[in-house]
């Protein structure tokens, strides 16, 4: 049984306000250092201070190590749709994204123009169409926090956290972990940590995201990571499938994962999948009710093998 879900599930079920964020990474240091790590903070200033200041927290040496594995320990805003995740539909994807900006301006326009039409008073419906709109942007800031974030990403950080418990001292040099803030910021802690260790840039990176819940676990190379032979290999021969849920490494199609991966050339996104006809595999982080022990132990060993065999 996974001995961190639980505990971060409890005590720290949001992080998404700052206090929340500093208080999770004071428990994330502990954890760390209980095992033997050295963890370090690195801080960045976000563009417009939009998100605030965003932290991240790492462990090992990403200058030196093979294999950077990374998870976001943020969680979401409550978003006024359900969020859905289409990673081998892209263009299905992307409509979907595109709803939300279309509902805010549709329902903004509506409001404004149903009331200034009962009070007539035309002469405010641009005006508070704007006021409504302005409304709307603020909401992305300082909205309520998702609650039902299991799978986004208490699942990511709580399998980082049993491979890093997991790895033998002889082989811990080869890895660095890297729990990343700003995950919904435009992946701006990502951007960080890239920025301070230009040397990533050039390394495979492995970014575990949304695995709470899913009878696929679903490994989606980068374009260019494609072409990275020997990883692929060892993805391969390191990940077992379990007994309710298989792996599957896709490097065909066209594919898109909406999270840190993406700031990274040479990554690999990780995520659990089911199968919905008219969607093909699809993630719906709202849904994860409890973390699949199962998928936690799949990772953690195939991550133990993947980082212990990886030569790159």
């Amino acid at each position: 049984m996974s001995r961190y879900a639980p505990r971060i599930a409890r005590e720290y079920p949001t992080r998404f306000r700052p206090k929340e964020k500093e208080a999770f990474r004071l428990y994330l240091m502990g954890a760390l250092r209980e095992l033997g790590y050295d963890p370090k903070l690195q801080s960045r200033e976000t563009a417009l201070k939009v998100g605030g200041r965003v932290t991240n927290v790492v462990a090992g040496d990403p200058e030196t190590a093979k294999l950077i594995l990374v998870a976001h320990y943020d969680t979401p805003l409550k978003t006024l749709l359900p969020p859905l995740i289409m990673p081998t539909r892209p263009l299905t994807a992307l409509l979907y994204l595109a709803l939300t900006p279309v509902l805010a301006l549709l329902g903004c326009f509506v409001a404004s123009f149903a009331l200034t039409f009962a009070l007539n008073a035309p002469r405010w419906t641009l005006p508070l169409f704007l006021a409504l709109l302005l409304g709307a942007l603020l909401y992305l800031r300082f909205g309520p926090a998702e609650t039902r974030n299991l799978a986004d990403n208490t699942s990511g950080v709580a399998a980082l956290l049993e491979t890093a418990a997991a790895l033998t001292p002889g082989v811990r040099g080869k890895v660095a972990f890297a729990f990343l803030d700003g995950g919904f910021g435009g992946m701006s802690g990502a951007k960080g940590f890239r920025a301070k260790y230009p040397s990533a840039k050039e390394k495979t990176v492995i970014d575990v995201n949304c695995v709470a819940r899913g009878d696929e676990l679903l490994v989606l190379p980068s374009r260019y990571s494609r072409w990275n032979g020997e990883a692929l290999d060892a993805i391969l021969n390191g990940f077992e499938n379990g007994e309710h849920t298989s792996v599957f490494l896709k490097t065909d199609g066209l594919t898109y994962y909406p999270s840190d991966n993406r700031a990274f050339r040479y990554s690999f996104a990780v995520c659990a999948c089911e199968k919905l006809a008219g969607f093909g595999r699809i993630v719906r982080p709202r849904r994860a009710d409890a973390i699949s022990e199962e998928n936690i132990t799949i990772l953690k060993n195939g991550f133990c093998k993947l980082i212990t065999d990886y030569q790159a």
